[in-house]
């Protein structure tokens, strides 16, 4: 099984549509494999219903696509149709004669289920699919520097109705009585019941953060929001170092930048204080050079932290209070730039989905080997996409689902200190933070975190394999984990030695990269040993953080060098396990992970 970066509990979204009932249609077809055991008197009845349904089907899956893409004319017509084909099937099930063989032992009780299930696919067409078509993804995009905060408080209460109309379908179903019904019956009324109570879970994680979106927008009070960009070239934990930064003042919607900034605008100093105290498990781990360097405040994977570290360094330079902090990195940006297409920036340079990786976290440092001058640069950039993206350019359903995909990849992560808002985002990916135990995710965590103090990860590529027993032990017995973690120097000595040293950096020669592997383990496990390509090797620190075992150790790569760090942990027994999965810090290639053991629920 291969998987892909996480940040927390579950994934954002696995993938953002409104929801109508395809998928509940679609369970209704089955019904119609067992309606030939009915009554003679009412089979042309359960075949018309089936019929019906069967047309709706590619409806329903049409009305939907029209919703995304903002076609809310056709979405109308097309949701007239589907509530068309719905109405003549409960029609079909409904009557004296059909009510009267309801009666008739073992038949009666699936054609009570048939008839169930056709008002219930009936009313959520004309209470849930037609309501949706009003909806459009483009009350989430700005026009013009604004964002509608009405358009998206609207939102609310058809989110709310919606529920209220699957919690009314979901009593219906349970009406349904169960000893008698056919095999396929059975299984449609299951797939339907599956169906409203997966829609019913989507809608109760939107409603929270759609509910929360006019005050964060700054409907009632201006906000300021400090989104710091993380170069990936340098590789931290979360990403990468946090250079330069931008405040983004939100006011009714308004959105405009309020001020440019970067980490040389601070007091970094190996001499100084730290900017604030540090967990003492943290300490232990990281050292409190994480507090010392705003470069370094990303080296935990806890993003809670860093945004901590930020605002503490924010209050000793300036007196604007943050409402929020939000981390982006160049990958999710280059994502945003296929939805808004080629930006200009003020330079008359084209930037584009293409090539705005390259040039940001590579090309940048040839023409600019001054960090300030490089940095100007990426903020030039930033500001370039953020006008893109404000003035209502872009296609809204692609800005969505690069949002998403960011953030599911851990290049998107936001804080505040509003409860409201915090509250939105908890158990999201959108938080950057690993599951405080294993019961619905048994989580471990591999970062990296760059000591050569130069810009050489844009050339270094991670792989991951990992492994777990817990779904084969039995009662009593500790799960085991393995993990594999390998990491390549792409570069060569020849292509090394014509690097800038921005670049290349001043402490190790040129096309070395000095890496700190910091690896976590389940909660409540123990790291029993790591082996570097199969030899012993001595880490640099050793604890415990939130209840995970943590290890961190130190390897130089050479030009053109790949090293394995081999990882062997074991498990509580009598815990509860869940999926297993693993979290890696958001590079500048994608980092392959495979995964091998079961899920829980195999």
């Amino acid at each position: 099984m291969d998987g892909r970066v996480r940040k927390s509990k579950r994934p954002l979204l696995k993938s953002f549509r409104f929801w109508v009932p395809a998928g509940i249609l679609s369970a209704l077809i089955i019904l119609g494999a067992g309606v030939a055991v009915v009554a003679s008197q009412v089979v042309p009845k359960a075949l018309d219903a089936k019929s019906e349904l069967q047309a709706a089907l590619p409806l329903a899956a049409k009305v939907q696509q029209q919703i995304l893409d903002g076609d809310t004319e056709n979405a109308e017509k097309t949701a007239t149709s589907l509530r068309a084909h719905t109405s003549r099937a409960r029609l079909q099930t409904s009557g004296k004669l059909w009510k009267a063989t309801e009666a008739v032992p073992f038949v009666g009780d699936n054609l009570v289920a048939i008839r169930v299930v056709s008002r219930t696919v009936d009313q959520l067409a004309t209470h849930v699919v037609e309501p949706a078509t009003g909806l459009s993804l483009s009350a989430l995009q700005p026009a013009d520097g604004r964002i509608d905060v009405q358009a998206i408080a609207d939102l609310v209460p058809v989110i709310d109705s919606t529920r209220t109309a699957i919690g009314s379908a979901q009593k219906s179903l349970r009406s349904v009585p169960r000893g008698s019904l056919l095999k396929e019956i059975a299984g449609g009324v299951a797939k339907l019941e599956t169906a409203l109570s997966k829609a019913d879970r989507l809608l109760t994680e939107l409603r929270n953060p759609v509910a929360v979106l006019p005050s964060a927008l700054g409907d009632n009070e201006t906000r300021n929001y400090l989104l710091i960009f993380q170069g990936n070239s340098e590789i931290r934990a979360e990403g990468g170092n946090p250079a330069a930064m931008v405040l983004v003042r939100v006011d009714n919607g308004a959105i405009s930048i309020a001020q440019q900034t970067s980490s040389s605008d601070f007091v970094n100093s190996g001499a100084r204080d730290p900017v604030m105290r540090l967990d003492p498990d943290v300490e232990r781990v990281y050292s409190n050079i994480v507090a010392k360097y705003i470069p370094n405040i990303t080296s935990t994977p806890n993003f809670p932290t860093t945004a901590a570290l930020m605002d503490a360094y924010w209050k000793e330079e300036f007196t604007t209070p943050l409402d929020g902090i939000i981390s982006f990195d160049p990958v999710g940006l280059s994502y945003l730039l296929r939805a808004t297409g080629p930006v200009t920036m003020e330079n008359g340079e084209e930037l584009t989905a293409e090539n705005a990786v390259p040039l940001l976290l590579n090309e940048a440092y040839f023409r600019y080997p001054a960090g300030a001058d490089s940095n100007a640069f990426f903020a030039m950039a930033a500001a370039s996409v953020f006008d893109a993206l404000t003035s209502g350019g872009g296609d809204p359903k692609a800005m969505v689902t690069a949002l998403v995909r960011s953030a599911n990849e851990g290049r998107l992560m936001i804080w505040s200190p509003h409860e409201d808002i915090s509250g939105a985002l908890e158990g999201t990916a959108l938080q950057g933070v690993l599951p405080m135990d294993n019961s619905d995710e048994t989580a471990v965590g591999v970062y990296f975190n760059d000591t050569t103090g130069s810009k050489m990860d844009y050339y270094v590529d991670a792989a991951i394999s990992a492994a777990s027993t817990q779904c084969e032990v039995t009662a009593g017995e500790a799960p085991t984990f393995k993990v594999d973690v390998t990491l390549t120097n792409k570069i060569t000595e020849s292509e090394a030695a014509n690097l800038p040293l921005y670049i290349t950096g001043p402490y190790y020669k040129p096309g070395h990269i000095a890496t700190d592997f910091i690896v976590y383990g389940p909660v409540g496990a123990k790291i029993d040993s790591w082996k570097v390509d199969g030899k012993e090797y001595k880490a640099i620190a050793k604890g415990e953080i939130d209840g995970r075992p943590v290890v961190r150790l130190n390897y130089v790569l050479k030009p053109g060098q790949s090293v394995t760090v081999s990882y062997s942990m074991t498990g509580a027994a009598d815990q509860k396990y869940g999926d297993f999965t693993v979290d890696t810090t958001p590079m500048v290639r994608d980092t392959p992970v495979t995964i091998t053991g079961c899920k829980p629920d195999e």
